[in-house]
């Protein structure tokens, strides 16, 4: 039997906006990242291979992230998606800082490393949360006096605001093809998030009094929810379960030699019959957006716009997939839905989305225009009921 060729590597490969590639090295036993060097990370590779756990410092850096990850009741705890998010940041970390000793790390070391990384705020604040973590676990260990990471200042993150109005959805749902017109119409009328809604399957619809239901257990909380679903979405839902059935009756599911158990039957499939990697289904919603946007700029070229005003409004027509939810929820209090109704829907806390309703909801012109007409239909000079008792009670002034 020939030798293995293979290097104990794994290996991606990017391409960046100016055309060249980048590539990024991980240890292919369990994941970690090696850096951008080959020959770095063969010699990883081996040195890791030659050095046992017991060869990590105690109180290093790199001791304290193999700690947290393997503690069940903190790292294990987390939803599978931000195990994965942490993972990646961890091991950059353990890369850059893994033979540092906790101790090692001054007041100083961490407002240099806030500095640093002051052209990527959201990033800079998520590593120093991760270090002000880690060296908490230390503080609790005895490892470390104080954690010099406690008070290091977040960098002040624009939280989005933008929403999708409806020249923007049918302009989309006209564009894309039908199986991202369900996607897209799943992620708006069910105020999911994507991977959420990329899990769906024809086993989770159900119909009760002509109404459809989707009941999915969210990823990221664990929410067992029923989502009814809006009638605007109902017949694609019932298109794609036809669509289901068909290739059921096509197949011949009902074999008697199946070995193993049926192919899950997903409301959105990737082009193989898959579920969509979230990776993919971002490059096959960006393609679209961007045949959108290259039509747009067209138009705007030929009204005589310049290069620099086609961009700048370019930039503030642009919509994102996550804006979907926010997007769901502002239109259900628009509607008039209450917030534990929202968040029945959503699988929000109620508190969680009176908050996303406080932030989003005041700042819509539609609301102030609904609510004013609202005060002039209901218009009169005679004393209500209500304020009669609070003026008696001294409330009003």
């Amino acid at each position: 039997m020939p030798p293995s060729r293979r290097t104990g590597l794994n290996v991606v490969t990017k391409r960046r906006p100016d055309g060249t590639t980048i590539r990024y090295f991980y240890d292919r036993s369990n994941g970690q990242f090696l850096g951008h060097d080959k020959e770095a990370a063969e010699a990883a590779i081996a040195r890791a291979g030659e050095t046992s756990e017991s060869g990590i410092a105690k109180g290093s850096i790199g001791w304290l992230i193999v700690d947290y990850l393997r503690d069940g009741e903190a790292y294990g705890a987390l939803a599978p998606r931000t195990q994965k998010l942490y993972r990646g940041y961890l091991d950059r970390m353990r890369c850059d800082w893994g033979d540092v000793h906790a101790r090692a790390v001054t007041v100083k070391e961490v407002r240099d490393i806030r500095a640093r990384m002051a052209s990527t705020p959201r990033k800079a604040n998520q590593v120093l949360s991760l270090l002000q973590l880690l060296l908490g676990r230390a503080k609790r260990l005895n490892i470390v006096q104080e954690n010099v990471a406690e008070n290091f200042g977040r960098y002040p993150t624009r939280k989005r605001t933008e929403i999708w109005d409806y020249e923007m959805e049918d302009k989309f749902v006209a564009r894309a093809r039908p199986s991202l017109q369900l996607a897209y119409l799943l992620l708006l009328y069910t105020v999911q998030r994507p991977s959420d809604m990329l899990s769906m399957t024809a086993a989770s619809i159900s119909e009760r009094d002509g109404r459809l239901f989707i009941a999915l257990r969210q990823g990221k909380t664990s929410a067992l929810i029923d989502v009814p679903v809006h009638r605007r979405l109902a017949p694609h839902v019932r298109r794609r379960l036809e669509e289901i059935e068909a290739s059921r009756a096509a197949e011949g599911r009902v074999l008697a030699g199946r070995i193993g158990r049926a192919p899950v039957e997903l409301l959105v499939p990737s082009p193989t019959g898959k579920t969509w990697s979230l990776r993919n289904f971002s490059r096959a919603w960006d393609q679209v957006m961007m045949r959108l946007a290259t039509s747009h700029a067209r138009e705007l070229f030929g009204s005589g716009m310049t290069k620099d005003e086609v961009r700048a409004e370019l930039t503030s027509q642009h919509r994102q997939r996550r804006d979907l939810r926010r997007t769901g929820i502002v239109r259900l209090a628009e509607a008039g839905a209450t917030t534990p109704q929202i968040a029945a829907i959503s699988g929000h806390s109620i508190d969680y989305c009176q908050r996303i309703i406080d932030t989003y909801l005041p700042r819509r012109t539609e609301v102030a225009i609904s609510g004013m007409e609202a005060w002039e239909r209901h218009q009169s000079r005679e004393q209500t009921k209500i304020v009669s008792i609070a003026a008696t009670r001294g409330r009003l002034l």
